[in-house]
């Protein structure tokens, strides 16, 4: 239906009449909310919210009635008015292939008496297919249902995926991490994670301040010199303005998320001071604070666990190869005591455990950075808990592990939490892990 407005939209500026883009939001919000069951109402919302004189009403009227009209379907009967070799529908019209029995002469009926000679020829249309029966009006609501829900997105969210490259589909980059994957594949994807790295560090720059001391800022003497002519020449300083921003990452651990997660902290981790100003809370039905084990996991050098807690599974976890310093990802999940990478996700008890606990995310400068599927296993998901959280947070941002087909199908309730969120970035791959870490790295 978005797309039936905005071409609606356009055939009433095509004729003259001004709808700026925040009555076409307002257009949209009016019809989720009186619904496409009955025209009047459709009608009546559409004109409140795009039309503001009486010479826009009439174009309205007139271009509704046109654009919003119910299908012609062929007939079976003869046109009034329509002559003996004239066809009855359009599908024969424009010397088309006539009925195959049109120049057939018809069997006189059983009950014909005698003087009554029988028709010379078929009745026009005769011969000419039924049209398709309509689609069923359930498959119909179904299919609206879907995309109305998969196509709107709240006006304080904001969607952003990675540029499409030119890479092939078997580029460790571009796996879909939720796929079943394994030991050795994964072991190739993480492989990947220091060239983006150091591909994020060449490409991010910080922000530079004038400074008593520091590194000689040879541009910025040169621009000054020039505004007094050379007299007095002095070379200022400068040095890396001062990060003020605190984060709080909150990442789903469970089996599907795993993967992405260990992904999304090691190299996090490269970029933002653990302990100091990020503080990493780990979840799968409740909040863990994990800041300093994934601290020691990104930084200790051949580090081993006990035999206990690195015996082989009998199925690869995701996150087994994932290991910067000899450490696998799973394996530093194991040693935190108070979480259970094995229970169903819930999300909104996570959040609300998250909402009363002393750890709530707050501060006029706090990122709020949250890395999910949205997958609450029919659990209630709570949404006002974000809503909560979001009002005590300068911004939070979502990593959504799943494509934005996915959003809001099955047990997915991500389309609930989006009026509280102010970027969705499509992670789905490691570029995509990548393409939000940018994103988070530019709001510090």
């Amino acid at each position: 239906m978005i797309s039936a407005l905005a071409r609606f939209v356009d055939a009433l500026r095509a004729e003259g009449v001004v709808v700026s883009p925040a009555e076409t939001l307002d257009a949209g919000r009016a019809l989720d909310l009186v619904g496409l069951e009955e025209k009047r109402a459709v009608h009546a919302a559409l004109k409140a919210t795009l039309v503001k004189d009486r010479r826009a009403a009439e174009v309205f009227d007139r271009l509704f009635q046109r654009f919003f009209a119910p299908p012609v379907f062929p007939r079976r009967e003869q046109r009034p008015g329509a002559g003996e070799g004239e066809p009855s529908n359009r599908r024969n019209q424009g010397g088309g292939i006539p009925p195959p029995d049109a120049d057939r002469k018809p069997k006189a009926p059983d009950n014909a008496t005698e003087g009554q000679s029988p028709r010379r020829r078929a009745e026009p249309g005769k011969g000419v297919k039924p049209p398709a029966p309509a689609p069923d009006k359930r498959r119909r609501d179904r299919a609206l249902r879907n995309d109305r829900r998969q196509s709107e997105i709240p006006s304080r969210a904001q969607a952003s995926r990675p540029k499409p490259g030119s890479a092939r589909a078997e580029d460790p980059t571009h796996r879909i991490l939720a796929a079943r994957m394994s030991t050795d594949e994964e072991r190739r994807i993480a492989h990947e994670v220091p060239r983006l790295i150091e591909a994020l560090r060449l490409g991010l720059g910080r922000r530079l301040v004038r400074a008593s001391s520091g590194r000689p800022w040879v541009r910025r003497a040169l621009r000054e010199s020039v505004a007094t002519g050379g007299v007095p020449f002095t070379i200022p300083m400068r040095a890396p303005k001062p990060r003020r921003t605190r984060v709080v990452v909150l990442a789903d651990v469970s089996f599907s998320t795993a993967r992405a997660a260990g992904l999304f902290l090691w190299m996090a981790a490269s970029f933002l001071k653990l302990g100091r100003n990020t503080r990493t809370l780990l979840f799968v039905d409740r909040p863990v604070d994990a800041t300093e084990a994934i601290r020691r996991w990104a930084a200790r050098a051949g580090a081993a666990l006990p035999a206990s807690q690195t015996a082989p599974s009998r199925r690869p976890r995701p996150g087994e190869s994932i290991a910067p310093h000899g450490v696998s990802f799973a394996d530093m999940i194991d040693t935190l005591p108070d979480l259970n990478p094995h229970a169903p996700s819930d999300y909104g008890t996570a959040f609300h455990a998250l909402l009363t606990s002393p750890k709530r995310p707050r501060g006029r400068n706090t990122v709020l950075v949250i890395l999910g599927d949205a997958r609450t296993n029919r659990f209630d998901p709570l949404p006002w808990t974000l809503e909560e959280l979001s009002r005590g947070c300068r911004a939070v941002i979502w990593l959504a592990s799943e494509p934005r087909p996915k959003w809001g199908s099955e047990d997915s309730v991500l389309p609930l939490y989006l009026p509280w969120i102010d970027l969705v970035v499509e992670a789905t791959d490691l570029a995509g892990l990548a393409h939000g870490l940018t994103e988070l790295i530019r709001r510090l």
